[in-house]
C-alpha cells in the first residue's frame, strides 16, 4: 500500500469492522466509529504486515492485511491473512479469488488462513479458493480458540 492510501485503508478497516460485527458482537462509540479503531492503525503499524487494497476499474473494492508470521503454535515459518475484505458490490464477482490468488503469488511459502467460527461464508470461500489454488492440497483443523485453519504450501500449487 502506498502512503497517501493509508486514510482509505483505515475507512475501509471501519467497514471491515462493521460486517465483522457480526460475528463478535462489537459497537460503535458516539463518534460513529469502531472501539477498535486503534486496531486499524495497529495494523499498518505492526512490523512485516504488508496491506494491499483491491481496486476494481479503479473504484476501492476492499483491502488484504498479510502478516509474515501466524499467531498459531509454529507460525514463525508460517504467514497468514490477517485481515481480509471485499465490499459488499464486489462479492461473488471473482475479486476475492483473485486477490486471494495474487497474495499467495506474491509470498510463496506456508501459510495459515483462519476464519472464526461463526462465519461460514468464510470458510465456504477460503475452502474453495485454497482447494482451487492448491489443487486440494491443505489440511483443515481447529485450533484451540475454535477457529478453522487451512495450511498449505504454495510451492504445492497445482496449476489448472
Amino acid at each position: 500500500m502506498r502512503p497517501w492510501e493509508r486514510d482509505l485503508f483505515l475507512r475501509l478497516s471501519e467497514l471491515y469492522l462493521y460486517d465483522f460485527s457480526e460475528f463478535e458482537g462489537w459497537s460503535v462509540q458516539e463518534s460513529g466509529l469502531y472501539s477498535r479503531n486503534r486496531w486499524s492503525e495497529l495494523l499498518l503499524e505492526t512490523p512485516g504486515r504488508d496491506a494491499l487494497l483491491l481496486r476494481v476499474r479503479g473504484e476501492p473494492a476492499g483491502f488484504a492485511v498479510v502478516d509474515p508470521r501466524s499467531p498459531l503454535p509454529g507460525g514463525d515459518r508460517h504467514r497468514y491473512v490477517a485481515e481480509f475484505l471485499v465490499l459488499r458490490k464486489f462479492r461473488r464477482g471473482g475479486y476475492g479469488e483473485a486477490m486471494a490468488r495474487a497474495l499467495f503469488d506474491r509470498y510463496p511459502g506456508h501459510w495459515h488462513i483462519l476464519q472464526v467460527p461463526k462465519n461460514a461464508a468464510a470458510q465456504r470461500f477460503w475452502r474453495r479458493v485454497i482447494g482451487a489454488y492448491t489443487g486440494d492440497r491443505f489440511t483443515e483443523h481447529v485450533a484451540e480458540d475454535g477457529d478453522l485453519v487451512q495450511t498449505f504450501d504454495t510451492a504445492d500449487k497445482v496449476i489448472r
